[in-house]
């Protein structure tokens, strides 16, 4: 149960959520964090930090924590199945905080936590919302709190019975509840595709095959896959099923709800424990991963050893029509998802917390919402209509290699950057995108 009132109310603990909880912190805002779920994750999709937003975290004082439990990646190399066709250098001088790294969605939420403590401020996992009215002056938000002790049996859709429930009116909520968001349905914003779904089988191994700080996308007629290198001896392979159906995923999930996995802050489930690389799922066998490296990474030769995390999951390109108004607010995932090889939702999703604490807390500190507030929808909203290449094209510059040319409007997608170090990184494949500062 919530104590005492905030004046803003933050729903959704993800980094998203718990990066805007911070900046609100430490500009005297009296804020609070809650989510739905018991406990944090310990998987999730999103693993890399771009260049950007490091400066953004060094600001507040998390790069030395970052980048102690993070892997450097220098370089982003483009491959097809036989071998390399070119590659992004993502930073000049390996200098560790100018480049893109890789970190577990776990290990920064910890680091967050931690910042957050310090300033007096807990998350209050098993808080879940119920209805969210805007009011004239305020957000009426009802708040069932979960009792975290009591598990139902197995099979039925939620984990936690309700332990109690109160209603607050408070100034300003930001919705950073992932996708299945519920502050964007109870706004009644439209989330409209702007492109196709796509769906992925995720197989994270211990491997000798060194990558020496890059990470690898690989381009076939007919998929888009990812090798991602992990801390620690492990490595993520994201590859592209687009012969996988939507009713296997259903059927996964129905697995999962009936062995007691049942309550999920998304649809998206974060933390899947159980060998769903059986038979009952041959998308996700060890077989079937060898099968994908011989067909679309044959330069792959690296041992593949233990599995941490094998997991099928469909990938939406979808846009909220709307990124709030007055004061409800959507950021990271809650506005907007995309396809998983730029790692663009969670990056950009901080950024937007960032611009979201600062509007709300200088409306907060002066009178009325203020300009700022109104700004931060077409803001972003544009920026991402770019990245999805809803308005924005790409043209090849003289001599621009020919698969690279070829490849071009895919190759966008994976870029890790926004904005101006977007149109660098395009630079150097010989690629011309206008994206204003």
């Amino acid at each position: 149960m919530i104590k005492s009132k905030p004046e803003v109310l933050v729903v959704g603990a993800g980094p998203v959520g718990l990066f805007a909880t911070l900046l609100l912190a430490k500009r005297g805002v009296q804020v609070q964090v809650v989510d739905m779920g018991v406990w944090p994750c310990k998987h999730s999709y999103a693993l890399a930090l771009h260049s950007q937003t490091l400066g953004l975290l060094e600001e507040v004082g998390l790069l030395e924590g970052i980048m102690a439990a993070a892997y450097p990646v220098w370089r982003m190399g483009f491959y097809d199945a036989k071998g390399r066709k070119a590659e992004l250098r993502l930073t000049g001088d390996h200098e560790s905080r100018l480049c893109m790294v890789v970190i577990r969605q776990s290990a920064l939420e910890e680091l967050l936590e931690r910042k957050l403590q310090v300033l007096g401020v807990n998350v209050l996992w098993g808080h879940e919302v119920a209805d969210l009215v805007p009011v004239e002056d305020s957000v009426a938000i009802t708040i069932n709190t979960l009792d975290r002790e009591s598990r139902v049996p197995a099979g039925a859709h939620t984990e936690c019975e309700l332990a109690d429930a109160q209603v607050l009116h408070v100034p300003y909520v930001i919705g950073a509840d992932g996708h299945d968001s519920f502050v964007r349905r109870a706004l009644n914003t439209p989330f409209p595709e702007v492109g196709p779904a796509q769906y992925y089988g995720i197989f994270e191994f211990a491997s000798d095959f060194d990558l020496h700080h890059e990470a690898r996308v690989v381009l076939t007629e007919n998929s888009t896959d990812i090798l991602w290198p992990l801390p620690d001896g492990y490595c993520r392979w994201s590859f592209q099923l687009p012969d996988y159906s939507e009713v296997t995923a259903q059927s996964m999930k129905e697995k999962l709800l009936s062995s007691g996995f049942g309550h999920f802050s998304t649809k998206r489930v974060k933390d899947r424990h159980l060998g769903i690389g059986s038979d009952d799922f041959p998308v996700l066998h060890p077989g079937k991963l060898s099968s994908l490296l011989a067909e679309r990474a044959s330069w792959f030769n690296g041992r593949v050893g233990d599995f941490s995390w094998r997991t099928a999951v469909m990938f939406e390109r979808r846009l909220a029509s709307s990124f709030g108004q007055d004061r409800v607010w959507l950021a990271g995932d809650a506005a907007h998802v995309t396809i998983p090889a730029g790692v663009h939702s969670m990056n950009m999703g901080l950024f937007e917390a960032s611009d979201l604490a600062e509007a709300i807390a200088n409306a907060l500190h002066a009178t009325g919402l203020g300009g700022e507030l109104h700004k931060y929808h077409p803001r972003w909203a544009a920026e991402w209509r770019r990245l999805e290449g809803i308005e924005t094209g790409v043209e090849p510059q003289a001599g621009t290699d020919p698969w690279i040319k070829n490849t071009a409007s895919r190759l966008m997608t994976c870029l890790p950057a926004h904005g101006s170090v977007l149109t660098e990184l395009a630079a150097q494949l010989k690629l011309d995108l206008s994206v204003p500062d």
